[in-house]
């Protein structure tokens, strides 16, 4: 189980350039990780840079389903939340994100959404 503490770690094992980023700008909490990890996801977004974009899904992915509940929430509330303001406000961009999000991650956003209306 990947804990708050790991993260950074796990994270320069799977991104060395994602890791870099989060040591330049002194990420202190999993929420400022995340935080970065949906800021660099949102830049290769925007580059057309589809291939980092979706390594960057990825990598949520396995940190969702192998942190500890802090990971967890983290993603869940930081980087799934900000799906729409971050990548779902385009039209164009909207398909090309969800080429390239896991569907686990898409299912957690749709809840979130369906939620929220309640």
């Amino acid at each position: 189980m990947i804990s708050q503490q790991d993260i950074s770690e796990y994270i320069g094992q799977e991104m060395p350039e994602l890791s870099d980023i989060c040591s330049r700008e002194k990420s202190r909490t999993v929420y400022d990780v995340v935080r970065h990890m949906l800021k660099y996801t949102k830049t290769q977004m925007i580059r057309h840079n589809l291939i980092a974009a979706q390594k960057c899904m990825a990598l949520a992915e396995q940190l969702y389903y192998k942190g500890n509940n802090a990971v967890k929430n983290a993603i869940e509330n930081v980087f799934v939340y900000s799906f729409s303001h971050a990548f779902f406000h385009d039209a164009d961009q909207m398909k090309e994100v969800l080429d390239i999000v896991p569907p686990s991650l898409y299912r957690l956003y749709r809840a979130q959404v369906v939620n929220s209306h309640l």
